[in-house]
């Protein structure tokens, strides 16, 4: 019988893992989870994050994009401009005299739509056919929410004649109201 102890005391002893063999137990594989959960989560948030914030910019880039180039066409066509149609022009609305490469020509820019966002559209053909531009803007006239002082454009007449105009294009982002403004002096206004 005591062959029989020995050996299955030699057989645990086979079996049983030495010293620098030992696993792990439950409950450190468990705390283990619990950390690596946590951290994926935290990663994971940041991700979400950032984006989040990289949509936010890209679309606030975009939008402010499309507004610069609004409002420097605008500004080169105006600038050489000769006469501001008064009876036609609105705060929502310019017909202009102008030379597009060396060429006369009348143009028109108006914000259409019923309610916000509106759109910015050209016409080049003196108001025959219309093309859009730029969208979404908040302010057509001054009744729109947040509008009272930024109609799209106003003019300053000397002498009966229009030889300046403000273009004042506010445009709505996900996130933010970016708001363009540029004074423009007609260089070839006849008085």
């Amino acid at each position: 019988m005591t062959s029989r102890r020995t050996s299955a005391l030699n057989l645990r002893r086979r079996t049983r893992p030495g010293d620098g063999e030992a696993g792990f137990t439950l409950v450190e594989l468990v705390v283990t989870m619990a950390v690596m959960s946590i951290v994926a989560t935290a990663m994971i948030a940041v991700a979400m994050r950032a984006f989040t914030t990289t949509g936010t910019i890209i679309n606030r880039r975009d939008v402010l994009a499309d507004g610069r180039v609004a409002i420097d066409q605008m500004s080169k066509q105006l600038r050489q401009g000769e006469s501001v149609d008064q009876a036609v022009s609105s705060a929502s609305t310019l017909k202009f005299s102008t030379y597009i490469d060396g060429t006369a020509t009348t143009v028109v820019w108006r914000v259409t739509g019923t309610s916000a966002p509106y759109t910015l559209e050209q016409s080049r053909d003196g108001g025959a056919h219309y093309a859009p531009l730029v969208s979404p803007l908040v302010c057509k006239t001054t009744s729109d929410t947040g509008c009272s002082a930024h109609p799209p454009f106003t003019y300053v007449t000397h002498g009966g004649v229009v030889d300046q105009v403000t273009i004042d294009l506010t445009f709505q982002t996900t996130t933010s109201t970016i708001d363009l403004i540029s004074d423009v002096q007609l260089r070839n206004v006849e008085s």
